[in-house]
């Protein structure tokens, strides 16, 4: 028979970040920003303490760089005092923002905090009621990259009730993310562990369940790469079986809509960014949002170079109560103004813009971007182009070329 465990898995804290925005903050929202990564410790602190959790883990990252900083520190310390007060023990492991090598805490955590303080596998005991009742095991990475498939080093031994794999990596075929301590779901489910509690990815998503091996994200988005809600996961095991529930700690969410300006007046804007605020209404936390604005024919493009649709978003930002738990500030707009002309009908056509899109067809990306190379290398340019990747500059010669076909075609049509 099974006995029962209950227990957060956490990662990727990141306290103390610095976020990444688009336009002009209120103070007040920026210091809200500032604050989030530390109220959504707390928030972990809380739910660690009202499920009555056996224990706590964090699977790396529990600060943004290196050079951890002193606020973030301390803040750690007193919520692993309150966890002690509540006789809730602490299992943590440092990722690759947080390397341990060369790096001395001058923070000294209580004794209920257990640190993987090595790059060697190594475990920790858990008892409840004077009996073994988990091995956990885990790493901390010494340098900023680990390479090496760190999954292979874990071994099952003992025999308590549970053995739970700390792991702060990635799949070997991910792609969307800096591949570290790399591995497969056939490698984890080889080490005969009951439950991989995976780090590092900030997206939550379930690999496996049978083991469950899982990403719970990190505990607070920090930017647009970073959408929707974030948290931890309560994990518990009655009579064999698995369960999980998503706790939401996060008190900024970062979210992304669409709208779209349904006329010609510039009012339209107005009724476009609003309509993309509703559909984040409700939400229970405060919202940073994206909006990217639709439209035909080129007048929100118009809008745009002349500074109206920057005007109003500053009005309903200025209209916006930041004192509120629950404002929705508006951080960007996108505008996807869809041109009055279809493409493939132009290239028939027997005048000049038609020409030019042949001739474009002809030109592969690399000589196009070889014969613009002094645009991208003239002084004004070269420092915002050297932050560019390879993507990013040619979308915007895509770009350029679209507004170059508009303006020559409006031209033709109107003589």
């Amino acid at each position: 028979m099974h006995k029962p465990i209950r227990f957060i898995h956490s990662a990727d804290l990141h306290l103390d970040s610095l976020f990444k925005t688009k336009g002009h903050l209120d103070d007040r929202i920026l210091e809200q920003l500032r604050e989030s990564t530390f109220h959504a410790f707390d928030k972990l602190v809380q739910a660690a303490i009202e499920h009555e959790v056996d224990f706590v883990l964090i699977t790396g990252d529990l600060y943004n760089e290196e050079n951890r900083s002193l606020k973030a520190q301390v803040h750690l310390r007193e919520g692993f005092k309150r966890l002690k007060k509540f006789g809730i023990p602490v299992f943590l492991s440092y990722g690759n923002h947080d390397f341990t090598k060369g790096m001395e805490d001058p923070i000294e955590f209580p004794d209920n905090v257990h640190i993987f303080r090595s790059e060697n596998v190594e475990h920790f005991i858990y008892e409840k009621q004077g009996e073994p009742l988990a091995h956990i095991y885990g790493f901390s990475y010494e340098t900023k990259a680990v390479e090496d498939r760190k999954a292979l080093e874990y071994k099952r031994t003992g025999a308590p009730a549970y053995h739970i794999g700390m792991l702060h990596g990635s799949l070997d075929s991910n792609s969307d993310h800096d591949v570290y301590a790399p591995f497969t779901i056939s490698e984890l489910r080889e080490r005969d562990m009951d439950y991989w509690a995976l780090g590092h990815i900030h997206k939550r998503s379930i690999l496996s369940e049978d083991p469950p091996i899982v990403y719970p994200g990190n505990i607070q988005g920090r930017s647009m790469k970073e959408q929707g809600e974030k948290g931890c996961y309560l994990v518990e095991n009655k009579d064999g079986t698995w369960s999980r529930s998503f706790l939401p700690l996060h008190t900024v969410t970062f979210e992304a809509k669409k709208a779209a300006c349904l006329s010609d007046h510039p009012q339209a804007i107005e009724k476009a960014l609003d309509e993309a605020k509703s559909q984040v209404g409700g939400a229970k936390s405060a919202v940073m949002l994206e909006v990217t604005l639709t439209a035909e024919g080129g007048v929100l493009k118009r809008w745009a170079e002349q500074g109206t649709v920057d005007e109003w978003v500053e009005v309903l930002n200025e209209a916006e109560d930041v004192n509120r738990e629950d404002w929705i500030w508006i951080d960007r707009v996108v505008i996807n103004d869809q041109p009055g002309w279809e493409e493939a009908e132009l290239r028939r056509g027997n005048h000049f813009p038609g020409e030019l899109l042949k001739i474009s067809d002809e030109i592969g990306d690399a000589e196009l971007e070889e014969w613009l190379a002094p645009v991208f290398q003239h002084r004004k340019i070269a420092k915002y182009a050297a932050e560019m990747s390879s993507e990013e500059r040619l979308s915007i010669m895509q770009e350029a070329k679209a507004l170059t076909i508009d303006r020559l075609w409006k031209g033709e049509d109107s003589e």
